[in-house]
Order: structure tokens, then sequence, then C-alpha cells
């Protein structure tokens, strides 16, 4: 998606705590407003005072987070992907929660890692898998913790927060697209897009549809509300 918008306006895309270049969270500061503070942090460092921002999947509790924190910089908030749980919900996938394997002499633990990434996507597309599963690995020690932060976050509660104009986009086949239709009880003012078949992987499979639907809704909401 970047990469079609690049001629768009300046775009950023910072590590996560505990994913690429990123630093490793200690255990006891992995809580997602941490997280979003962390990132406001790198925001700030780079000089972005007022900006669009746009979550997939984990990146929707971060980037609402960051919003509810400091809604002055946010013109607009974008969800790809929005697991829109209830307590009951969160808290059964939060016992779910394992640390990734450790690596073993046989290597076994890369074929679970490869699998588990192949099984994400709708189809074998074989540079994005390799590229997932690089970036799996690199977070195998830290993947539990951002997950155990994503279920401990009332999302209703903090998308409740938010002022600014919201887009919820979801794939026809992404894991929560049932529950995807809650968010619009709760925030009826908010827009809506059913993109193409792509599970977890829309920006990657589904690219030019969803960057049209960013686009149009960034137009009608150049300098938010």
């Amino acid at each position: 998606m970047m990469q079609a918008m690049a001629g768009d306006r300046p775009l950023y895309a910072f590590d996560l705590p505990g994913f690429g270049a990123s630093f490793d969270p200690e255990p006891h500061d992995a809580t997602l407003p941490n997280y979003a503070a962390w990132m406001l942090e790198a925001t700030s460092a780079v000089g972005i005072a007022r900006a669009h921002v746009f979550g997939h999947h984990t990146g929707t509790h971060l980037a609402t987070e960051m919003v509810a924190a400091d809604p002055g910089r946010f013109l607009t908030l974008m969800l790809n992907g929005v697991a829109y749980l209830t307590e009951a919900e969160r808290l059964a996938l939060a016992a779910e929660v394992r640390p990734a394997p450790a690596p073993d002499p046989d290597g076994k633990y890369l074929l679970e890692a490869f699998t588990r990434i192949k099984n994400l996507y709708p189809r074998f597309e074989p540079h994005l898998i390799h590229e997932e599963t690089i970036s799996s690995l690199r977070a195998h020690r830290t993947r539990a913790l951002t997950l155990a932060a994503v279920w401990a976050q009332d999302f209703p509660a903090v998308l409740r927060k938010v002022r600014c104009p919201i887009l919820a986009t979801t794939a026809s086949d992404d894991v929560w697209r049932t529950q995807f239709e809650r968010v619009f009880v709760d925030r009826p003012d908010a827009e809506r897009a059913v993109l193409g078949a792509a599970k977890f992987y829309t920006p990657e499979i589904d690219t030019a549809l969803a960057v049209k639907v960013v686009r149009d809704f960034i137009s009608r909401h150049p300098e938010g509300r």
C-alpha cells in the first residue's frame, strides 16, 4: 500500500517494539498504552504534528489507542481487520496465548512458523509468506507479549473515545468478519468497506482496492473535522 501511495503524501511505517528493528520491551511494560506512548514518541521524533493513521489487525488496537491518547495529532483513524470482541471473547483468546516455539536442534520451530504464516494466506504467495515468516521469527520472544496486550485492551471502550472520522474495513474472509459488524452498532458514524478475499493480508493481496478506499476516505476528510 505504501508503494502504491508513494506520491500522495509523506508516509511513515514504524516497527512496533518487539518487531523489525525496534527494541524488545520488558514483559511488565508490554501494555497497549505503553506501545501507544512509544509510537507517539517516535512520531514526535520525526516531526509529525498532524497525520492520518492506518492500523491493520494488531495495528488497529494500537492506532486506536494512539488516537485516544493524543486526539489533537490525528486527522482520521483507519482500521482494517478489527477484532471487536466482548470481554468473554477476549479472555478466552488471552488464555490461549502461548510463547512461540523456541529454536530447537532440528529446526522444527522454523517449519512451525512457516506453516502458521502460510495458513493465514488465502493462497500460496511465496515471496510474501517468506518475508512474513522471517518477520515472525524475529518476534518469537515478543509476539506473545503483544497478543496478551491486545486481548487485555477493552477495544470498544477505547474506540468510543475517538472523535475524528473513522473508517473500518475488512477482507470478505477475514477471521473477524462477523465481529466487524459490531463496530457500527457502537459507532454508527464510522464509514465502512468490505474488501476482497485476503484473510489477514488485505494490504498485500487486495492492495489496489484498499488504496482506493483509503484515498477516497482521506479525500472526504483531508483536515479531519
